[in-house]
């Protein structure tokens, strides 16, 4: 509530003083008793641990819902270079693929993401949320996770709601330089790379990646084989379209470099008071690292249970990172604000892995091996405006007024996917020779992805506090309103194999196989007219459109009784509906009739209550308990039949067309005591019903083909928990130990999915349809090995913890910084395997700065000192398993 502060404690003079002086300031004030009275000069030194806690702890303080706040200081503590890595030292979440959030053991899809409290869009196709790690540290104000549901926040909202703030006028006028390098013991092994185009350092194809518009023009005409007429100078044409400059070649990596900038300022005026702050971020890092990964789990090829395809070999990758910022502010009279932020985000990722590959059905000892190449180039990138303002009417009984406007596009360019599979040739154990793949089912595969977003939201809240003999009271009521439309398109085709004559198939690289000479030599094709050589693999349904469309209205009202009691309620009511039209391939026709499109689109809306009751039984200890119901909604690629890539299995992933929407009953208590010293603790129960969970199940491939897991709605879920976090300074052993601190915290959970799978009932459950019709089976009581399991990534404990040091004379600054989380169920396990479980991951980073005057900070960190390696297992068998290596970081930066 804006119109008040809950507790004594906050709005006393005194600990004003002591707040400001937490935040690193010399506070040197005199504090009058009375008008009449003077007392002695006051002055307070704080220490940096206790600014970044202490700055952010008032607000979750003050919050009449369960939130975690992580403030600016905090994340620059730990050394977290974006929003996700920070995030992971938040009491009960976890990081998932250096990018997605799992809050309280939920998925990312339990979860959403706000920026400034607004919604954007997402440029991966494969998550439903926004990837964290494309929100630089340096632009991040503070990081909000609100785990109770409020009436003025999206319904859609499971684990909890991720609200990214970003930094906004300046106090005063700032101008500031940050300059970095780091190392990975990874690199100093040889990685394999190959030369890319001329402005990979700005993160951007130049267009040699690009899908060559003969190839648009040819899936448009007759086809990418053409008809029975097509020459073979015309198929010699497309081949020489294609870039083949792609082969991997050994290459030393560069350390990674990064470097921003900010600049800012305030100006005065009689109109009222203006501000602008602009900051520019830059980063390029490069990484080796040793891969293994299995799929098809059986017993072809050996006694007991082994991987019917296994990898190991070598990823080299590049990431090129850049963000700029531009915000625009002015104020009038303190009570109306209006602001203008403007973002853009832009990662680039560019992979080869060159890997040794064991096919049980190929692979022959001493005769026949296989090596697999395979390029990923991708390109996301995000672009918001946002307008809002504030409006404080003093003269209409404190009534206030907030509106908002926001427009974001996202993007996601992946041109130039390659993968080859090369045969290595043996006589009695002997190397021989190399070649493309002796087989004619086989091709070397480029695929061209592209993905674009665009998300306009708006809306308004306002409210008007009443006053009275004990009590407060504030009414709200508010609508939010959002829009947004996607356009994706995947184009797969392969070059095959037994199209190539077999002289000269021989090489152990693209570029020397598809040389232009070769190419362009009518003895490379194994046809007269080249016929065959192409293998369009683009399907139905691999350009899509869709759209959702939101409206939103809630009432919620604030009541505090003599500084005691706080009630918050309200309600919201959301009117959703969402479409996804699937497209024939290469053609702008519809892949379905409109009576289809009618049948599978989302269509509801529904209200979600909300009640919170605080009981603060003094100035330092309350009590909180929450009570909601929401929802959580098929993304737009849940509700289509199209596959995607999952990045960390490399599974492919299709959605189900009848996909319903999870209903969810949230409870949560939590008992919180904020001390004068500023150390506190925290304790927190949570419960969770889940009625049509989402979850995955695997449906296993055939033939040697990629394994496939299906998007469907189990029949009931739950998830109950515990968490404790708490914060510390030793000086009850001694007041020369007050400078060293313990902070962390605890979550212990337990949840349980139930599938519905029984065929014996004679009634087909909605997963028991969902799964049958992607069969395409009339049974499916032997797909899945549990009915009854723990829900997909959910953790059973996560742990954070983390040792400081701030130096009296403020020079130094240090932290020791742990974290580990619990197994968690990846992949769940079919046909009597167990589930595949990503193992635990002891993150153990250290964090030193110097601050050899007020300008200046030197920052050096260890990242990963324990050398764990990330590994996801299943039958004792390691599905994917990554090398990570220990980071060393040396930063510098200066505040003019």
């Amino acid at each position: 509530m804006k119109s008040f502060t809950p507790s004594k404690l906050v709005r006393s003079k005194i600990n004003h003083a002591v707040l400001a002086a937490l935040v690193g300031l010399s506070v040197n004030t005199a504090y009058a008793a009375d008008e009449a009275q003077e007392i002695e000069e006051v002055v307070a030194v704080g220490q940096r641990l206790k600014g970044s806690a202490g700055a952010v702890l008032q607000e979750r303080q003050n919050q009449a819902f369960v939130a975690d706040i992580m403030g600016a200081e905090q994340i620059s503590r730990t050394g977290d270079g974006d929003a996700a890595s920070a995030l992971r030292r938040v009491t009960g979440l976890t990081l998932v693929d250096g990018k997605f959030i799992y809050v309280r053991g939920l998925g990312e899809r339990y979860s959403s993401t706000q920026l400034n409290s607004m919604y954007v869009p997402s440029p991966d196709p494969t998550r439903s949320v926004v990837p964290l790690d494309l929100f630089p540290s340096d632009i991040i104000e503070s990081l909000s996770v609100q785990k109770s549901f409020s009436p003025d926040m999206p319904a859609h909202f499971g684990g909890g709601n991720v609200n990214i703030r970003t930094k906004s006028i300046p106090t005063d006028f700032l101008f500031k330089v940050d300059i970095g390098t780091s190392y990975n013991t990874n690199n100093s092994d040889t990685g394999y790379f190959y030369e890319g185009g001329d402005d990979d350092w700005m993160g951007r194809d130049d267009g040699t990646r690009a899908l060559p518009s003969e190839f648009t023009d040819a899936f448009y005409g007759a086809g990418l084989e053409g008809d029975i007429n097509t020459t073979l100078a015309e198929r010699q044409a497309l081949m020489s379209a294609l870039d083949w400059n792609i082969s991997a070649t050994e290459k030393d990596v560069d350390p990674e470099m990064s470097f921003s900038v900010s600049l800012g300022d305030r100006f005065e005026s009689e109109m009222g008071t203006f501000g602008v702050l602009a900051a520019v971020s830059y980063e390029n890092e490069w990484e080796v690292a040793q891969e293994k990964s299995g799929t098809n789990l059986g017993s072809l090829g050996c006694e007991d249970k082994c991987f019917a395809q296994y990898y190991d070999g070598t990823s080299t990758e590049q990431n090129v990172r850049w963000s700029g910022t531009f915000n625009i502010g002015y104020e009038f009279n303190s009570n109306h604000k209006i602001e203008l932020t403007n973002i853009a985000l832009h990662d680039m990722r560019d992979r080869v892995r060159n890997r040794n590959f064991y096919d049980a059905n190929e692979t022959e000892e001493g005769v026949r091996d296989l090596r697999r190449v395979d390029v990923v180039y991708e390109e996301r990138e995000m672009f918001s405006s946002q307008l809002k303002g504030t409006h404080n009417f003093t003269d209409f009984n404190n009534l206030f007024v907030d509106w908002y406007a926001g427009t974001s596009r996202a993007n996601r360019d992946a041109p130039g996917g390659v993968d080859a599979v090369f045969q290595r040739n043996y006589d009695d154990g002997v190397f021989v020779s190399e070649q493309l793949q002796d087989v004619s089912a086989t091709n070397v595969t480029r695929e061209f992805q592209v993905l674009h977003d665009e998300v306009d939201t708006w809306g308004w809240n306002m409210g008007m506090p009443f006053y009275g003999e004990g009590y407060e009271l504030e009414l709200k009521v508010g609508g939010d309103f959002s829009e947004k439309t996607r356009t994706a398109n995947n184009t797969t085709f392969g070059i095959t194999h037994r199209g190539i004559s077999d002289d000269y198939s021989f090489g152990s690289r693209l570029d020397e196989i598809f040389a232009y000479d070769n190419i362009n030599n009518d003895a490379f094709y194994a046809s007269s007219t080249g016929s065959g050589i192409f293998d369009d693999r683009t399907t139905d349904g691999d350009k899509y459109s869709a759209a959702h469309k939101l409206d939103a209205y809630y009432f919620m009202a604030d009541y505090f009784l003599d500084n005691t009691w706080r009630i918050t309620g309200g309600v919201r009511w959301e009117d959703f509906a969402q479409v996804s039209v699937p497209f024939k391939a290469h053609s702008k026709l519809f892949d379905a009739t409109t009576d289809e499109l009618a049948e599978v689109a989302i269509k509801e809306d529904d209200f979600y209550p909300s009640l919170a009751v605080t009981y603060i039984m003094d100035e330092e200890m309350q009590f909180r308990l929450n009570l909601s119901e929401t929802t959580i909604r098929p993304d737009m690629r849940d509700v289509s039949s199209t596959f995607f890539v999952d990045p960390l299995t490399e599974f492919l992933v299709r959605g189900s067309p009848t996909l319903q929407s999870s209903k969810l009953k949230n409870a949560d208590f939590r008992f919180e005591w904020y001390m004068a010293s500023g150390n506190n603790l925290s304790v927190a129960l949570f419960y969770k019903d889940i009625t049509n969970p989402i979850e995955m199940v695997e449906l296993a491939g055939v033939g040697g083909a990629a394994p496939q897991l299906l998007t469907a709605n189990a029949e009931s879920g739950e998830l109950t928990g515990i968490e404790v976090d708490f914060l510390t300074d030793f000086s009850f052993i001694s007041a020369d130990w007050s400078s060293v601190f313990l902070s962390g915290n605890v979550t212990l959970s337990d949840s349980s999915v139930k599938l519905g799978i029984n065929d014996s009932d004679g009634v087909d459950s909605l997963f028991e349809q969902q799964l049958k019709d992607a069969l395409d089976a009339d049974t499916v009581s032997n797909i899945v090995t549990n009915d009854e399991r723990r829900l997909v990534g959910h953790s059973e404990w996560v742990a954070n913890l983390q040792m400081g040091y701030d130096s009296a004379d403020g020079f130094h600054s240090t932290s020791l910084v742990y974290n580990v989380f619990g197994p968690r169920i990846i992949v769940p396990g079919t046909r009597g395997n167990e589930d595949a479980e990503e193992k635990p991951f002891h993150s153990l980073d250290l964090v030193y700065s110097y601050f050899p005057n007020f300008n200046t900070k030197v920052k050096f960190k260890i990242e990963n000192i324990l050398g764990q390696d990330k590994e996801i297992e299943q039958e004792g068998l390691s599905l994917w398993k990554k090398e990570e290596g220990t980071k060393f970081s040396l930063g510098f930066s200066y505040e003019f």
